[in-house]
């Protein structure tokens, strides 16, 4: 399982939610996350959640990326992305804390199932946190060339 290290900023005084609280709120995210846990997800996203899908296309310098409503649409990618990527991997987790929001930084890598291809991104996450559970995420995700990396 994912273990974050974390920078957590000092919470003010009229902060209601205690940084332990966002600790313990992305760790159970992590474990229903990568276990695609419907229960465990339901426990930590609010009911209007929405997942922001943004990544880089270097052959089109458009914003791309799609919007994900609820529970179920987020399911639906994660199943997809289990039935299309093989040996997925996380790491370089690292998390920071502020009043109602979570930032994360890592590193994911897999293969593609169509072309058997490898792939690595560097990514950031943006978690809006509203009454102790995750409203938005906001990914946004770095290509990097495995051919030319050195990492």
């Amino acid at each position: 399982m994912l273990e974050s290290s974390v920078v957590a900023a000092d919470q003010d005084e009229q902060g209601t939610y205690l940084m332990a609280d966002y600790r313990s709120l992305m760790t159970r995210f992590r474990w229903a996350y990568i276990a695609m846990s419907a229960e465990g997800l339901a426990e930590v996203l609010a009911p209007d959640f929405k997942w922001n899908l943004h990544y880089f296309n270097a052959d089109d310098p458009r914003p791309t990326g799609r919007v994900l409503n609820g529970l179920d649409e987020m399911l639906e990618e994660l199943m997809w992305r289990k039935m299309n990527w093989a040996r997925t991997r996380y790491g370089f987790l690292a998390e920071r804390f502020a009043p109602n929001l979570v930032t994360q930084s890592f590193r994911m890598s897999a293969i593609n199932a169509e072309d058997g291809k490898p792939f690595k991104v560097d990514a950031v996450d943006l978690y809006d946190v509203v009454d102790g559970r995750i409203l938005t995420k906001s990914t946004y995700w770095k290509y990097m060339d495995l051919e030319r990396s050195d990492r």
